[in-house]
């Protein structure tokens, strides 16, 4: 056998172990990614009156929402008579499917960018002893649809202190 027979011999030979020992790939479901269906709805004000109230015997409005039936959307539920530093709750949609509820106590939430598959909430952070909520100041958590996670998954992506989209 030549020299370069040889070469040609071990370089098939280590290609068919790294083909060997390479894993295989899984089915991913990409379900999640087909449209909505036709009849996609969300009844905001049904989701605001069976949601936990931020104080007892004080319950949600519906404030701003939008993308509900996409593949991640927003609905913003606002503490009923509450001020500009009142408590939110954040609850996300995927295709009319709710998803995800911001969780945690966290007073006051804003909203940032937003699209169809990422959603950036601006959440309030304890404001420093003797300040009013008002002189609080917010980090960011985005949002990411994330079709390849199973059946789909709204995943958080804390940003640091200060960044924002």
């Amino acid at each position: 056998m030549t020299g370069f027979t040889r070469t040609v011999a071990a370089a098939v030979a280590a290609a068919g172990v790294a083909v060997a020992a390479a894993p295989t790939a899984a089915a991913v479901n990409t379900d999640s990614l087909m449209p909505p269906p036709a009849n996609c709805s969300v009844d905001v004000q049904r989701i605001a009156s069976e949601t936990p109230g931020p104080f007892p015997g004080v319950g949600w409005i519906v404030g701003a929402h939008a993308n509900l039936c996409g593949e991640l959307g927003f609905l913003f539920l606002e503490t009923a008579g509450g001020t500009g530093s009142s408590p939110t709750r954040v609850v996300l949609f995927h295709r009319g499917e709710r998803v995800a509820t911001q969780p945690g106590e966290t007073p006051r939430v804003l909203l940032g960018q937003h699209s169809n598959f990422h959603v950036e909430l601006r959440i309030q952070q304890e404001p420093a002893p003797g300040q009013p909520n008002a002189a609080a100041t917010y980090n960011s958590t985005v949002y990411v649809w994330n079709p390849l996670a199973g059946a789909g998954d709204a995943t958080p992506v804390p940003l640091p202190p200060g960044f924002r989209l």
